[in-house]
């Protein structure tokens, strides 16, 4: 047999340190996959190969995919900042270029992006829509601009020099290792600051990262020659949308914590965006603090905001295999173990 044949396929993972990134790499290494990690620190995985480097170094990025032949392109900079223009275009459109480059010059097979779908948020109530939805003219903050302008660039590189990609616009995540959504919810309630915005009829989807994961591994395994995941775009969402604060209160309230009734309307709520965004962006914020509260926050959760999965369900099988319930047990239980349940 010829032994350039035999050799098994190097999947590579950036990002891997990360809430997506890291089960990503798991379910591959279930699957027997030999896997390559690209990270900023230690990767404490014995069965993974490690390249450490930074996605602003275009020679350290040649470095991770030279000899793989798939890419799961799962980093990004996520910010809501005003002040972050300059690092979210860095990092989410021009590293993203240098990767695209990478893989055509080292003839890689398979690029899997992961987007978001703030890839198509300007801000506007959007209700179970799928992927007909144009990209918007103006977005409402420039991280959506950047993660559309990514997935652009990326979609536009199918069957280049060999090259098969597709993107994956994965709804908010949540779930066991979560460090942001959920423990920023619960530091918020900490410190007595929690108040919920709209009111209470904004659809919003989430999605189990075990979900989004497994989806991500459905796409690699559709994307062949002639295959209809080429060069498409898919929002991977799992269970029924609904409001933002509703679907966290049976996790909080089993950490035992009490949700206040606080309420403000996403006209208020917007306008102290508005008075927050502008402030951030005065000279004197030399600390380049974050706003207290984001247009994107507000519209996001006070308005409709939510997808259907249908059409990865069509072109490559995705079906949610956790269920909810299953879901949140196992999302409580982490945090419990991390020490986020309320402290007596």
């Amino acid at each position: 047999m010829n032994n350039q044949l035999s050799k098994p396929k190097v999947y590579l993972v950036t990002g891997a340190t990360g809430f997506l990134g890291n089960r990503i790499v798991k379910m591959l290494l279930e699957e027997g996959k030999k896997v390559r990690v690209f990270v900023r620190q230690d990767y404490l995985d014995d069965r993974v190969e490690v390249v450490k480097g930074d996605l602003t170094d275009s020679d350290s990025i040649r470095r991770a995919i030279n000899g793989v032949d798939v890419v799961f392109h799962t980093a990004s900079f996520i910010s809501w900042n005003p002040n972050d223009k300059d690092k979210l275009e860095k990092i989410n459109i021009q590293a993203n270029r240098d990767i695209i480059e990478a893989c055509k010059e080292f003839k890689v097979s398979k690029l899997i992006y992961t987007s978001s779908i703030d890839a198509i948020y300007e801000g506007k109530p959007i209700k179970d829509r799928d992927e007909s939805l144009p990209y918007p003219s103006k977005f409402i903050d420039h991280y959506s601009y950047t993660k559309a302008e990514a997935e652009k660039d990326v979609i536009s590189a199918n069957d280049v020099n060999g090259l098969l990609t597709c993107s994956l616009r994965t709804a908010g995540i949540y779930g066991p290792g979560d460090r942001t959504r959920l423990p920023s919810i619960i530091d918020v309630l900490r410190k007595g600051n929690y108040m919920q915005l709209g009111d209470g009829t904004a659809h919003f989807s989430h999605v189990y990262v075990d979900n989004c994961a497994y989806a991500h591994l459905l796409a690699e395994k559709a994307l062949i020659p002639g295959s209809p995941v080429c060069g498409q775009c898919y929002f991977i969402t799992d269970h029924e949308s609904g409001y933002f604060f509703d679907f966290f209160k049976p996790i909080l309230t089993a950490l035992g914590y009490t949700i206040p009734n606080k309420k403000i309307s996403y006209r208020i709520g917007m306008f102290l965006a508005y008075i927050s965004e502008f402030v951030s962006e005065l000279p004197w914020n030399k600390k380049n603090a974050q706003p207290m509260i984001t247009r994107y926050t507000v519209a996001s959760t006070a308005r409709d905001f939510s997808f259907v999965h249908d059409k990865a369900t069509r072109d490559f099988g995705y079906h949610p295999i956790v269920p909810l319930d299953v879901a949140i047990q196992e999302t409580i239980e982490d945090l419990r173990q991390r020490g986020f349940a309320k402290k007596d």
